[in-house]
């Protein structure tokens, strides 16, 4: 592919991983119009949005096991025909039971088939020098989309005269999304499992081994995936607890107005994510080895949490640092994907690979509100709200501490495949057992 194709493929995908996570989640930014359109009760939504993280959870590992035996552009095309097909049903206002399927439908196609087949054609966008740039650009695109098509749904919503026909019209418009999505993958995404290339050898490697059992034990026993695992949950912790937390520590602890708040929020959940993805891809190539990369960006990260816990009296220059918090998350989960190279995962094994590194080290969906939920409860318990956000403040600081050691590991892995090189063409493969 020529640059300006690969950018529109890039664009493309980008966009459809942004869409597959927005409409089954729809309920974060509509949560009152969809409780009143479809007539639910905050158990039922709870139940819905739990049922759908289930689905999620079980599907990363199928989906590493698909991107290695299925073809990755009929995947994508599965994906969004099924993501469109199922949004129109959810348009007809189902019951309830119904409703779980459909969250549970959402898991299977946003995930299972989905995700691993989308970072396998990411990673095939670019060379191992361009890598960082290249997640970093999918991750800014992704919060370009989830953001225009936000404002579209709202826009929606604010024309129709009751809430029930505004919250359908758009469920609408993220089915015509994921249409318009799935005729641009037929036409213009190449279909990247016929490409030649340097990994020919390891993808005919790969085809010809049928035993799914020797494969998930190979990628469990190779040292490169533990080294991704390590760095990627250090960096996903950090960003779902920043994520789901750092808006009410404003309110809460700085004790800013709630439309201050808003504000701030809408600011780290979209304009910090754009700029962190694109910004921070280009940042990430420039260093020689992505762990040194990594090295600087966790030490930021652990610097700006200090920072916020020794200036919580100054509520100004504290504000600011949250928003200095939120750009060096999101740099490190824009690119933490880009580390597969450098670890010494082969481009083959992309698939299998993203699945069993995704299945541990995004767990903190599950874990990381349950404790930070604790350190609250405790400080509340206490009389005193901030004891339990300075718990939390020391959490971050722990998880940025074992990112910058996992960092370190993975640059000294760097170091060590550059000395192998010379002597040893196949050496970068060498931590694979």
């Amino acid at each position: 592919m020529n640059k300006g194709k690969r950018n529109i493929v890039l664009v493309i995908l980008s966009m459809i991983a942004g869409l597959v996570y927005l409409t089954p989640f729809l309920r974060f930014s509509f949560y009152d119009q969809m409780a009143q359109a479809l007539q639910l009760t905050d158990v039922q939504i709870g139940t819905i949005g739990s049922v759908y993280g289930l689905f999620n959870v079980l599907g990363y590992l199928p989906s590493g096991f698909l991107a290695e035996k299925f073809n990755t552009k009929k995947l994508l095309v599965l994906s969004t025909l099924a993501m469109c097909l199922v949004t129109l049903w959810y348009s007809t206002y189902p019951g309830f039971t119904s409703l779980v399927v459909i969250h549970a439908l959402y898991g299977v196609f946003s995930v299972g088939t989905f995700w691993s087949p989308y970072l396998k054609a990411i990673r095939n966008l670019g060379t191992s020098e361009e890598q960082g740039r290249i997640f970093g650009m999918s991750e800014g695109i992704r919060g370009v989309a989830q953001t225009a098509v936000a404002f579209a749904c709202l826009g929606a919503m604010s024309m129709f005269a009751t809430v029930a026909a505004g919250f359908r019209a758009a469920l609408f418009i993220n089915a015509a999304a994921f249409a318009v999505l799935m005729v641009a993958v037929i036409i213009l995404v190449p279909d990247f499992d016929r490409q030649p290339g340097a990994e020919d050898q390891d993808a005919a490697a790969a085809k010809n081994d049928k035993n799914i059992k020797h494969i998930v034990a190979a990628t469990l026993k190779s040292s490169s995936t533990w080294i991704c695992i390590f760095v990627i949950m250090c960096g996903y912790t950090i960003w779902a607890t920043v994520n789901g937390y750092i808006g009410t520590y404003c309110t809460r602890v700085l004790l800013i107005s709630d439309e201050l708040s808003s504000t701030l929020s809408i600011i780290r959940s979209f304009f910090i994510v754009f700029i962190a993805g694109f910004t921070g891809g280009f940042i990430m190539d420039r260093f020689r080895s992505k762990g040194k990369g990594m090295f600087f960006a966790y030490l930021s990260i652990a610097i700006c949490v200090a920072g916020i816990f020794l200036t919580s009296r100054a509520v100004a220059v504290c504000i600011v640092i949250t928003v200095l918090l939120a750009y060096f998350v999101n740099v490190v989960k824009a690119t933490y994907w880009s580390i597969m190279d450098e670890a010494g995962i082969p481009l083959a094994r992309t698939g299998m690979a993203t699945g069993v590194i995704s299945l541990i080290a995004l767990t903190p969906d599950i874990f990381a509100p349950a404790v930070v939920s604790r350190f609250l409860h405790y400080g509340e318990t206490l009389g005193n709200i901030e004891i339990g956000f300075n718990m939390m403040l020391a959490w971050l600081g722990v998880w940025s501490v074992l990112g910058i050691i996992a960092a370190l590991i993975l640059k000294k892995r760097a170091e060590r495949k550059a000395l192998a090189a010379p002597d040893a063409p196949g050496a970068a493969l060498a931590g694979e057992a």
